[in-house]
């Protein structure tokens, strides 16, 4: 058995994520992309326009597409708002405009159950029909599409990036025994690029409401391809779920046994850099003039069908409901935390960390003395999963505190892996004297440009930790 070091709080700061090379060798540059500088300062407002653009992806169509993403506007002659019942919005404008979408938000009203309906309920199996031929864009409106940028600054020198795209529909996906399943009016799907003091250091590639995909990559990562600065992005046939190589990507399972597959490939380009919508995100909203359609926090398509007999099975019928806005809640963490092994310890992990202001304030308020680093190992079956525990002295600053605990590596049986983390508060240093703990993220760890799974890893996360205590 190894013995167990105790952690020390760090001094260093996040500083150390921002590379100055072409080059992944050490934890401190880890995953950072450089454009040919040092990164871009954020201290006016057009440096976000740089940083968006920079760093806008190219999107690639596959070779079949036929439901090209257009602008929101492009939809607007087409829209009425209605409840999910169907009624009309009493009040609503004749027709829409970036300026008067968010009437309701304007009086004060929740739009959260209204809807921007067309007629009927298209549907495309096999095809459209004529009446909703405006449903399928085309591909000279698709490839100058704007690209709807929400930058989001966040703590320790954080710029998350969320790039959204917009189509008229969205194509669902052919299902044995029940057809086609999943078509609707209006679809967002997005990526998220982060960057660190300026230099992209992941890329979020993400799928459909379910949230599925491929989660948090490394700009390392060999999936990846570029166009410069630019991460490719292969967005799948009728459904646009973004994904970063070309192929058949299972997203879901219907009844553990249909697999929902995006299909992508090499088709028409999409350099989105040369129409990048610029939004400086706004969680509440409160967005003005040309932005203002922001504001609209309802569906941007139909209410959908619910009475088809498979309903209760796989959740929707041929014709679903809409997608939500786009302004959603972009102030969490990404899907995964990125990390490297541990050569220089590989009997350790180090886990390096931030406590939020609220986090640490609380932890001192009532007599907590440790914080500890919770490792999750995941194993060859779930019976021989094992957990690890490193504790360090709480500090008694008021403001966002570093951290970094060390812990033992995972077991070297079972194939183990270093698979989740989370803090906990503690009034000692052992594992039963955690009183509060944070809930977990998950580990991504990278050995150069390679996924890997080792069982003693270097983590620093620039995510401050916050929960309800």
């Amino acid at each position: 058995m190894h013995g167990r070091r105790l952690g020390v709080v760090a001094a260093a700061t996040l500083a150390a994520f921002t590379s100055t090379a072409r080059a992944f060798p050490t934890p401190a540059n880890l995953t950072a992309r450089d454009a040919g500088a040092t990164g871009v300062h954020l201290d006016r407002r057009t440096d976000y326009t740089t940083l968006a653009t920079t760093n806008a992806p190219l999107i690639k169509y596959h070779p079949d597409e036929t439901f090209f993403c257009s602008s929101v506007e492009y939809m607007f002659p087409y829209y009425s708002m209605v409840y999910s019942d169907g009624s009309a919005v009493s009040g609503a404008p004749s027709s829409f405009s970036d300026t008067n979408l968010d009437f309701l938000y304007q009086e004060g009203v929740d739009a959260s159950g209204v809807y921007l309906a067309v007629s009927g309920e298209p549907t495309a199996d096999p095809s459209l029909s004529s009446t909703y031929s405006y449903l399928y864009s085309t591909e000279a409106i698709g490839v100058s599409a704007p690209i709807y940028a929400f930058v989001v600054p966040k703590s320790n020198g954080v710029v998350d990036i969320y790039y959204w795209l917009f189509a008229p529909y969205n194509l669902g996906k052919d299902v044995v025994l029940f057809g086609y399943v999943g078509d609707h009016v209006g679809d967002w799907e997005h990526i998220m690029v982060r960057t660190i003091n300026g230099v992209a250091v992941s890329v979020d590639y993400l799928a459909h409401s379910t949230g599925t995909g491929l989660g948090t990559l490394s700009v390392a990562d060999s999936r990846i391809t570029w166009s410069g600065t630019h991460p490719v992005v292969y967005t799948a046939l009728g459904s646009h779920g973004t994904w970063p190589e070309a192929g058949s990507n299972v997203y879901d399972t219907i009844a553990s046994v249909y697999d929902l597959t995006d299909e992508t490939g090499d088709g028409s380009e999409w350099s989105t850099w040369n129409n990048v919508y610029l939004i400086n995100y706004l969680q509440s909203g409160g967005y003005t003039g040309s932005q203002a359609w922001l504001n609209y926090d309802g569906y941007f398509g139909n209410p959908g069908d619910t009475s088809c007999w498979f309903y209760s099975v796989v959740g929707e019928c041929a014709f679903s409901e809409g997608p939500s806005h786009p302004n959603r809640d972009m102030t969490g963490p990404p899907a995964d935390v990125l990390a490297t092994p541990n050569t220089a310890a590989p009997d350790y992990s180090d886990y390096t960390f931030y406590l939020s202001a609220g986090a640490q304030a609380w932890a001192v308020a009532n007599g907590i003395t440790y914080v500890a680093a919770h490792q999750h190992c995941a194993a060859s079956s779930s019976s021989h999963e094992t957990d690890n525990w490193g504790f360090v002295a709480l500090t008694s600053s008021s403001s966002v505190t570093e951290y970094t605990v060390t812990t033992d590596r995972c077991k070297k049986d079972y194939s183990r892996y270093a698979w989740e983390y989370e803090v906990a508060f503690c009034t000692g240093a052992a594992e039963g004297d955690c009183t509060t703990t944070s809930g977990y993220r998950t580990i991504v760890q990278y050995s150069g440009s390679s996924v890997a799974t080792e069982k003693g890893i270097v983590l620093s996360d620039p995510d401050p930790w916050s929960w309800s205590y």
